[in-house]
């Protein structure tokens, strides 16, 4: 089962590295996406983030990093044929959103 973990990742942060870590024990390939939307303004360059994520990955077999410049989550995992989306929850307004 292939697995998404989409976000800005600007920046990568141990809460990220943890949810990873847990994802790759869970599914047979975790792929984490930078998802760069241009009426954002990042910290960090796009290809900043996918070298720290690729860093923070060296040692997770399952785990390849991608990024997405456009259109909808939904059509990526069309294309990329994945099962299951992962998310974080950072805290009680993640729960209301």
């Amino acid at each position: 089962m292939r697995a998404l973990f989409p976000g800005s990742f600007d920046p990568v942060t141990q809460g990220h590295q943890d949810i990873l870590r847990r994802a790759a024990l869970l599914f047979d390939e975790v792929v984490v996406c930078v998802m760069f939307n241009a009426n954002k303004t990042g910290r960090f360059p796009v290809t900043e983030r996918l070298g720290r994520l690729r860093a923070a990955a060296t040692d997770l077999s399952n785990v390849t990093v991608d990024s997405h410049t456009g259109g909808l989550l939904v059509d990526y995992c069309g294309r990329a044929g994945i099962d299951v989306v992962i998310r974080g929850v950072r805290g009680v307004p993640d729960l209301d959103y």
